[in-house]
């Protein structure tokens, strides 16, 4: 599968066209959404502990973040097949009790997924962090020997190698929220997979297109507010999957002809 970076921009820039404004509008909300969640998370870590922070932000991403983000990629998908938007569909999956409902049984595997996949990826880091801070050694009431400092900087490498593996990992379900967001009468479950299936052959092209917007990221980073680059950016993610999806089913149409047996007229 060979999806076309330069493709998926011209196209994503064209989308944008119509209704850039009112991307940027939707981009607002949400990225204060966003702020604000990691306000709290921080004032609840200063207050009850890193723990309780975590926990809250575990809530906060389930409960609000993913059905905010799908409510943008719904937005998104919207803008790119020509259809009828308007800012308010940022809280789609808050408009209902059976849209919310979808929206956390997405979100509940894949955050799980996601936590499961980072425990075990970065536990070897945790455990040398805990080395170096003589953490294991009060446990057994033992003296913390002269070594055990110089572990922080084995604990930095896992700690990136995790990271690396971890992206990795869950660039599988990278497809999902598009996949749930277009086809309304989707599975969340069902859209999980699929995303796996998918992505198997189109994650190549996906990371290239990451790479081929570095410069907006970096410029999203340090120069231009982010509310006037994420609409290119979920523009692009929305373009990238909808050339994903339909590559997908044109190898499966080609694979299914080819299955049927051919008879000659004598």
């Amino acid at each position: 599968m060979n999806v076309s970076t330069a493709a998926v921009k011209h196209t994503a820039k064209t989308a944008l066209k119509k209704d850039y404004y009112k991307a940027i509008i939707v981009s607002a909300l949400y990225i204060f959404a966003i702020y604000v969640c990691l306000l709290c998370n921080s004032i609840i870590a200063s207050i009850a502990g890193v723990a309780a922070a975590f926990i809250f932000l575990i809530c906060a991403i389930v409960m609000l973040i993913i059905p905010l983000t799908l409510g943008f990629v719904y937005f998104a998908v919207r803008l790119i097949f020509g259809s009828d938007t308007q800012p308010v569909l940022l809280f789609k999956y808050f408009s209902g009790k059976n849209e919310y409902i979808r929206a956390l049984r997405f979100a509940l595997p894949l955050t799980g997924n996601a936590v499961y996949s980072g425990f075990l990826l970065f536990l070897p880091a945790f455990v040398c962090d805990a080395i170096a801070n003589g953490t294991v050694f009060k446990i057994f009431g033992a003296d913390i020997p002269l070594w055990a400092s110089s572990i922080w900087s084995v604990s930095a490498i896992l700690k990136v190698f995790a990271g690396f593996c971890f992206i990795i990992v869950m660039l599988k379900f990278y497809l999902a929220p598009f996949l749930l967001t277009a086809d309304e009468n989707m599975d969340p479950l069902e859209a999980l997979h699929m995303s796996k299936v998918i992505s198997s052959v189109s994650k190549r092209d996906f990371i290239w297109l990451i790479l081929s917007l570095a410069g907006y990221i970096l410029a999203c980073a340090f120069v231009v507010p982010n509310i006037f680059i994420y609409p290119y950016f979920i523009a692009c993610y929305c373009v990238h999957c909808r050339f994903a999806v339909a590559a997908f089913n044109k190898n499966i149409d080609k694979i299914n002809q080819k299955d049927i047996p051919s008879f000659e007229v004598i």
